[in-house]
């Protein structure tokens, strides 16, 4: 079968549904995204709270998240609501419940009282932060699991998954570039108040880029169909219970690979995010409007470098050598920011940061959908709420990941909290010039390291060349799933 033939059998979407679809990166990114540079910043650097103690609240959330995502996945594949036996639509609605409290409680997380004193109730402000990422972290999953469990199902082939993605990248891209650009607008530095405006506002236009990505997730009558005739399968099925069918996705060696590589960019681009109010405050000694150009100029490069990751795909037609080529640039991208002094230094290597980060946000939907068609062959069904549901986990711990390092590096490098700008930190630090190097420890080279890493992993034990990749689609229609 030729390209062209593919091409025609499996564009079953319009593309503005694809880029319906694809906005659900944007609306994700833009709360995900202002998460990322501001919640742990705030509460260490604005309202004072121990490294120690906000490091603790994310690893006690990493515990939460490591029951919460799966469990929600494993539910999602086993539960049938009325709505599904009624009209056999099953992902929308808890899209719906699980998107729109979800940008609210983000705002939760900023409406720590003002009165609770760092020190003398800091175990008040230790719960309030663990209890408000708990409530946000399970709305985030319920919506996302089933969001991203339609990828599979609504886009059947190649070259379709490959399109939708493109736009999803860039409308993706465009979502944590606009975190970084008007959230920080309303915020002074230092001034608990205003984070609680940004955050307000990042409520009120996240509604709005809600209603964008409705026609795109609202199930058709094709998914629907499926939705009925897989039902069908189930009811026929035993159910496997959870720990048994949490031990059969940890220890299948593609789809942890897969998640492991996913991993590393992952907690890459969250050292990076949540280094930027560091670098822009405390390296570069600007306001935190300045975070703008910093993420504007990695829009840039992502911008410019995603219609030429799809090109190259549609070229290699290998979406294991797409992936370490995206990997291997990101990893080229981060040294330059070991070294670099100036603005102008910082905003080149930022540049040259998007375009390794479009390569990796363009390739994950696709060689994750390889994975979950491989593991669709080897079982016999679809399941990929579960396994989205471990790859969320992944997602958040990325989030954690930064909380420990940023700790375990403030604290041996002299950084002090409650110190909201440069004359203070070092007015304040027994060493200010190590705290300082700190930050590059934390926002580039701690990430290099990562990446490489996961970049071994993933050349040296994933195996889903091109050919297995096809034969799986070949056997997949025949299985009718």
């Amino acid at each position: 079968m030729n390209d062209k033939v593919e091409e025609k059998e499996v564009y079953e979407n319009s593309k503005k549904i694809m880029a319906s679809y694809g906005s659900r990166e944007m609306f994700g990114q833009w709360i995900t995204g202002a998460f990322g540079f501001s919640v742990f910043f705030f509460y260490e650097v604005v309202i004072g709270l121990d490294v120690i103690l906000g490091a603790t609240v994310m690893i006690i959330y990493s515990i939460w998240n490591a029951f919460n995502d799966p469990i929600i996945g494993y539910i999602m594949e086993r539960i049938r609501m009325p709505w599904e036996k009624k009209w056999n639509i099953r992902r929308f609605p808890w899209i719906i419940i699980g998107g729109i409290p979800w940008l609210f409680s983000f705002l939760i997380i900023f409406l720590v009282p003002l009165n609770w004193h760092p020190i003398n109730d800091q175990w008040l402000i230790f719960g309030w932060y663990l209890f408000s990422l708990c409530l946000y972290d399970t709305l985030l999953t319920l919506y996302d699991v089933n969001a991203i469990s339609l990828y599979p199902d609504k886009f059947r082939g190649l070259n379709e998954r490959r399109t939708a993605q493109s736009m999803g990248t860039i409308l993706g891209i465009i979502g944590i570039v606009l975190s970084a650009i008007i959230p920080p607008m309303f915020i002074t530095t230092g001034v608990a108040e205003t984070y609680r405006i940004s955050a307000t506002v990042s409520v009120g236009i996240g509604l709005l880029f809600f209603l964008f990505l409705i026609p795109g997730v609202f199930e058709n009558r094709k998914i629907r169909e499926l939705y009925k005739q897989r039902s069908e399968t189930i009811k026929e099925e035993k159910i496997e219970p959870f720990f048994k069918s949490a031990k059969k996705v940890i220890t299948d060696r593609v789809f942890m690979v897969k998640v492991i590589f996913f991993f590393g960019y992952q907690a890459a681009v969250a050292l990076i995010h949540g280094s930027g109010l560091y670098i822009v405050t405390f390296i570069m000694d600007l306001e935190a409007s300045a975070l703008m150009f910093f993420l504007g100029a990695m829009l840039v490069g992502a911008l410019v470098s995603v219609p030429l990751w799809l090109l190259i795909s549609q070229k290699v037609m290998d979406n294991k050598k797409m992936s370490l080529i995206g990997g291997i640039v990101m990893l080229f991208t981060f040294l330059p920011m070991i070294f670099v002094v100036n603005f102008l230094g910082w905003i080149i290597s930022l540049i040259l940061f998007g375009v390794g980060l479009g390569g990796q946000w363009f390739m994950d939907p696709p060689t994750m959908g390889d994975v979950l068609d491989d593991i669709a062959v080897r079982t016999g069904k679809r399941q990929q709420s579960i396994y989205y549901g471990y790859q969320a986990f992944f997602i958040r711990l990325s989030g954690t990941f930064q909380a420990i390092i940023f700790a375990i590096v403030h604290t041996l490098t002299g950084f002090v909290e409650g110190a909201p700008s440069l004359t203070e930190l070092i007015s304040l630090s027994p060493t200010p010039d190590l705290a300082l190097f700190g930050i590059r420890i934390h926002s580039a080279i701690v990430p290099a390291i990562l990446v490489l890493i996961t970049i071994f992993l993933f050349w040296k034990f994933y195996d889903l060349t091109p050919e297995k990749v096809a034969a799986n689609k070949k056997k997949l229609e025949e299985l009718g799933i």
